[in-house]
């Protein structure tokens, strides 16, 4: 009885230090982004955001290893997703219908942060520094739908058409979250489908005898 108390115990000690944890790291994620837009990445110091956090630079440090790193924070794992969503879907679907099915399975991941994805596209948009390493990000995700792509193929690497299709498919969900941001009203998954419905008439259409 003692024991099994003590491990409940020790068990919610460790739950609620993880909720701190994460809370800490949402109000450095929030403010970042939040100064990055106002005032410009490069004039915002990593002292500034710890202070409008409530934390120390310290602290800081122990959640990211540069203020650049709170930019992409999560972008990996959700490219990660991205790529075992795609690989998994049914094979009758062809390729671009399994790359709208996966993009929009993870949207509600994208619709849980939208102030922070707006935050995050206008300070990009106000810094130089930052687009070009959007830029390299970006392409770097490119690179991990191809993979995918190849995968699915049965390929060992992703040839051109991989990554002609993963370029096309990255920049239909881009479209798409650009229309979202701007309109309140825009449902995002729908938007997605919207994308590649679109762009699949507009290949049909093109298709010569």
């Amino acid at each position: 009885m003692g024991s099994g108390s003590g491990g409940a115990t020790k068990s919610t000690g460790r739950s609620s230090w993880a909720v701190r944890k994460a809370r800490t790291r949402q109000a450095l994620i929030d403010v970042a982004l939040e100064l990055f837009a106002a005032q410009r990445y490069e004039s915002t110091s990593i002292e500034q955001i710890a202070d409008r956090a409530g934390v120390s630079p310290r602290t800081f440090f122990r959640y990211f290893v540069t203020k650049e790193s709170v930019l992409f924070f999560g972008e990996d794992d959700y490219v990660r997703s991205l790529v075992e969503v795609y690989v998994a879907q049914p094979a009758a679907l062809n390729e671009m219908e399994a790359m709208r099915a996966s993009f929009v399975t993870l949207a509600p991941r994208i619709i849980r942060i939208r102030e922070r994805v707006n935050s995050y596209e206008k300070a990009v948009a106000a810094s130089a520094v930052l687009r070009g390493r959007a830029q390299d990000s970006y392409d770097a995700n490119v690179a991990a739908v191809a993979g995918a792509i190849a995968r699915r193929r049965g390929l060992a690497q992703p040839d051109e058409s991989c990554e002609l299709l993963a370029a096309v498919g990255n920049l239909c969900l881009r479209r798409a979250t650009a229309h979202w941001l701007r309109d309140h009203t825009c449902d995002l998954e729908k938007r997605i489908t919207a994308e590649f419905t679109n762009l699949t008439r507009l290949v049909c259409s093109s298709d010569g005898p």
